[in-house]
């Protein structure tokens, strides 16, 4: 498998915070790579330096060998890549449609798609949103208004697509339904890296998973390799000879490693996000 997306000894740094520590990863073509780890282990940090967002303080990202971090977002978006964000917002009084067609305008369709129009009604009969268009976002449920976030970046013709915790606060069904949503994704041709806390969600889709921890890389394989990792073990749950307080003491989960483990839906322990 070729590497698509290539991050190379990527650091950002906040003054004395070190947001991102010399992460290096890669990303092949048609691949599904799951980013996981505590709240404020730098996953949005990282997606932002790829994203072009924020530069790197040391290191770049390549995208099919082309510099792509240091650059303003839309140039980025330009190359083939793009974004979704925790936080969906958009255009308020624009129709699900026009916010599509913004995705359309403003990124890099390429030729063959026709009309505009018609190239963002397709995407939104995809995301299964087509009988939406013509609606403001503010009638759609929490689930449609990620899927418009989905549309939105797909409109504009990524190579990648980060997806920034797309499950996260969705019932079962809704998150079951948007898991098979990124397999047809990558499936059509699109690479994905996903950040997400609903570990049942990025471990069922994943083909790779890597961890991050106080900014740094602390483990990278197949889901079956990373919830057995005891340093993945020891950065959702602390080490056996923590002090437990009422607001961190483990319960057990359904899974092997019990409450925040991977395998079993739990989230990780919460602090503030890099």
């Amino acid at each position: 498998m070729s590497a698509l997306l290539v991050g190379e000894s990527v650091c950002k740094y906040f003054g004395g915070l070190r947001a991102v520590d010399d992460v290096s990863f890669t990303l092949g073509e048609g691949e599904i790579l799951g980013l996981i780890g505590p709240n404020g282990a730098g996953k949005t940090t990282l997606f932002s330096v790829a994203a072009g967002s924020v530069p790197a303080t040391r290191g770049r990202v390549l995208l099919d060998g082309k510099q792509v971090s240091g650059k303003s977002g839309h140039r980025s978006v330009h190359q083939g890549i793009c974004r979704t964000h925790q936080i969906v917002r958009p255009f308020a009084r624009l129709s699900v449609l026009d916010n599509v067609l913004v995705g359309h305008h403003y990124g890099r369709p390429g030729p063959g798609h026709g009309r505009p129009v018609d190239h963002a009604m397709g995407i939104l009969d995809f995301i299964g949103l087509a009988d939406r268009a013509h609606q403001l976002p503010g009638e759609l449920t929490l689930a449609g208004r990620k899927r418009l976030e989905v549309a939105r970046a797909l409109a504009t013709g990524p190579r990648v697509l980060l997806l920034d915790e797309v499950v996260a606060g969705l019932t079962p069904v809704e998150a079951q339904r948007f898991v098979e949503l990124i397999r047809q994704i990558r499936d059509r041709g699109t690479s994905i890296v996903m950040i997400e806390h609903v570990m049942h969600a990025v471990m069922g889709v994943s083909d790779r998973v890597m961890v991050l921890d106080h900014g740094r890389q602390i483990a990278e394989g197949t889901p079956e390799q990373v919830v057995k990792h005891p340093q993945v073990i020891e950065a959702y749950l602390g080490r056996d000879d923590d002090e437990p307080n009422d607001h961190d003491e483990p319960t057990h989960g359904d899974g092997p490693m019990g409450a925040g483990d991977p395998a079993s839906g739990q989230h990780a322990k919460e602090k503030p996000d890099a």
